[in-house]
């Protein structure tokens, strides 16, 4: 009876009821809306700031790496005396680097690591300044030492050229002296006799002045393989300074005081001292030192080596430093990475904030939401089938990357393997043919010797022939090992010239039939590039004559649409292409290799087709720079 009457009373209001649970539904919703858009906002809002703070880390690192990798370099190039007049180190931009790194870290904990780097700079910009000026020292010295050892030289040889005349009329007067003594025959013939030869059998001066100044020349070459001061010293103050002593005694005993041999080697002498020790030296006997003048060879020799110690205090004073500095960076790397975590915790931190009130709200409107929370779900799903694919397309990127590094490390080996090839056989040509050419040389010298005033003139003639025809071979195969290493014509005439001269050589060496029609492209390239167009050229031929015993070939120039196309074809025993490039460390997929790398370096396309036993065609253009 009760529950009747309050039935009708619940059946009589539905359409409250429902407007009721629309409305707590709608506010719900609208609630759920506000509240995941404002969780989305500051999502993204604290994403844009950790990517701009990144972004920001990253490019002031690069930065930073950048200038001292720039100032890296510059100090190498010091340290090898490469540049001499340098700025390096003026308005160097690391310092500025610095502090903008220091501004956008900006943390308390990172400043004596700052500091550090900030004192690391300037220690390295005031060794840089040293360096600048030690380039400029070395390279204002050294390129004079051969000037001034030239000098030196020249002036022994006028030595040696006046002791020789002096010992050629010595001979002359003693040679009179014996024509004397057979001509005396008179009352006192005995005496002179006696007197003229004790006269002609005293020593040789000028012999022994040759020896000696035989020493100082070796003494003078002895300073440029010394490599310490003191032993330097030593041979300027013992060696050299008595056997000078020794050359001018015994120069004061070659001839009396107006002897011109004399004058002259004592004014030799003085030359020879002053272009070895400098301009105003002068030779302490007391002390048994010479001490140095200005300008001298001797004095350059010893700059030199004292130059090189200080490089190396240098050097090892900026490898000091950039350990010091790799730390200090170290340490600020290591915080930023710290700092960017952070900041990422805090996204997370929100990001499941956000997923938590957005699970409450789904138990609450799951009947009424469950469409929009399906298309969440696919949108997510959406998000991550786009990472995975993107880190599928990273993955392979990176294979891709990894196997280009394959390439070329086996490019690289490769390379060194043809070098390593091409120096033996350059060893071999000067061992087996300009090695036993000059030896048969010298022995037919040797029979020459032995065999002169024994023979006559018309056999030695015969032999001398032998010896020109040896000599003529030994010149080709100079100029043919020279032209292999270096093609002058190409320098000297250009890259059409050279090309003709290439199949004119390698039709009158292998025989084979070329037919060869050109335009011309001179002008068209730049050397460098006329020489990789040859180097392409010349590997091609060599294949041809090395492995396919063609007995017709082709080659063919043409100008087509700004780029120039090259077609060599054979008529002879093809090679499978694939195969041959896959055989790693071979000199047949080399050859390719380094073809194929050079029409890369050109910007061009090479296409090879080979059919085994029939021909074979290499295409390759370039476009015209």
């Amino acid at each position: 009876m009760n529950f009747q009457p309050e039935h009708k009373k619940r059946e009589g209001n539905p359409v409250k009821f429902v407007w009721l649970i629309t409305l707590l539904s709608f506010s719900v919703g609208v609630f759920m809306v506000y509240l995941v858009w404002s969780m989305l906002t500051e999502i993204r809002t604290e994403r844009e700031k950790l990517f701009e703070l990144k972004e920001t880390f990253n490019y002031t690192h690069a930065n930073l790496e950048s200038s001292l990798a720039n100032q890296k370099s510059e100090i190498s190039a010091l340290l090898e005396a490469a540049i001499g007049d340098s700025n390096t180190g003026k308005d160097s931009p690391l310092p500025g680097l610095i502090q903008d790194y220091r501004k956008v870290v900006s943390s308390p904990d990172l400043m004596p690591a700052f500091e550090q780097l900030e004192k690391n700079i300037a220690s390295l910009l005031i060794v840089t300044d040293k360096l600048t000026w030690w380039a400029s020292a070395y390279n204002r010295t050294v390129p004079r030492i051969p000037q001034t050892r030239k000098e030196v030289e020249s002036i022994l040889g006028r030595i040696f050229e006046t002791v020789d005349k002096a010992e050629g009329q010595l001979r002359l007067e003693r040679a009179a002296k014996i024509r004397q003594i057979r001509r005396n025959v008179g009352e006192n013939s005995k005496e002179i006799t006696l007197s003229t030869i004790n006269e002609i059998a005293a020593s040789n001066v000028f012999s022994i002045i040759r020896r000696d100044i035989t020493d100082l020349v070796q003494l003078s070459e002895h300073l440029h393989i010394i490599t310490e001061a003191d032993n330097l010293a030593d041979l300027k103050d013992n060696k050299i300074r008595t056997l000078l002593a020794r050359v001018r005694f015994n120069t004061q005993l070659s001839g009396g005081e107006k002897s011109a041999e004399k004058n002259k080697l004592n004014s030799l002498l003085d030359d020879y001292e002053t272009a070895l020790f400098g301009q105003g030296y002068t030779i302490d006997n007391d002390h048994q030192t010479i001490i140095l003048g200005y300008d001298g060879e001797y004095g350059l020799i010893l700059d030199q080596l004292k130059m090189v110690k200080e490089r190396e205090i240098l050097r090892v004073e900026v490898n000091h430093i950039y350990d010091k500095t790799e730390i200090s960076l170290g340490e600020i790397v290591s915080r930023t990475n710290t700092i960017t975590e952070h900041e990422v915790t805090k996204v997370e931190k929100v990001l499941g904030q956000t997923w938590r009130t957005m699970v409450i709200i789904w138990f609450v409107t799951s009947l009424i939401y469950a469409m929009l929370a399906y298309e969440i779900i696919m949108a997510a799903r959406q998000q991550i089938k786009a990472i995975k694919d993107s880190n599928m397309e990273l993955e392979t990127m990176t294979n891709e990357l990894r196997k280009s590094e394959e390439r070329l490390h086996r490019l690289s080996s490769d390379l060194f393997t043809v070098q390593e090839n091409e120096r033996r056989r350059i060893s071999l040509e000067l061992h087996d043919e300009l090695g036993q050419s000059m030896a048969a040389l010298k022995m037919q010298v040797g029979s020459i010797a032995r065999r002169l005033g024994n023979v006559p003139i018309e056999e030695m003639k015969t032999v001398c022939n032998d010896m020109r025809d040896n000599i003529n071979q030994i010149i080709e195969n100079v100029r043919r090992l020279a032209r292999d290493l270096s093609p002058v014509v190409l320098d000297d005439l250009g890259l059409q010239a050279a090309i003709e001269y290439l199949v004119n050589n390698f039709t009158k060496i292998y025989n084979v039939d070329i037919k060869y029609k050109y335009t011309n492209i001179n002008h068209l390239f730049n050397e460098d590039s006329q020489r990789i167009i040859y180097r392409i050229l010349q590997e091609a031929l060599t294949n041809i004559s090395k492995h396919a015993q063609a007995k017709h070939v082709s080659l063919i120039i043409e100008e087509i649409d700004r780029a120039v196309q090259f077609t060599v074809r054979d008529d002879g025993n093809g090679f499978n292409v694939q195969k041959t490039l896959d055989q790693k460390g071979t000199e047949k997929g080399m050859g390719l290799e380094a073809m194929s790398e050079r029409v890369r370096i050109l910007g061009g396309k090479i296409n090879i087709v080979s059919r085994p036993g029939i021909d074979t065609t290499v295409t390759f253009t370039t476009p015209i720079r």
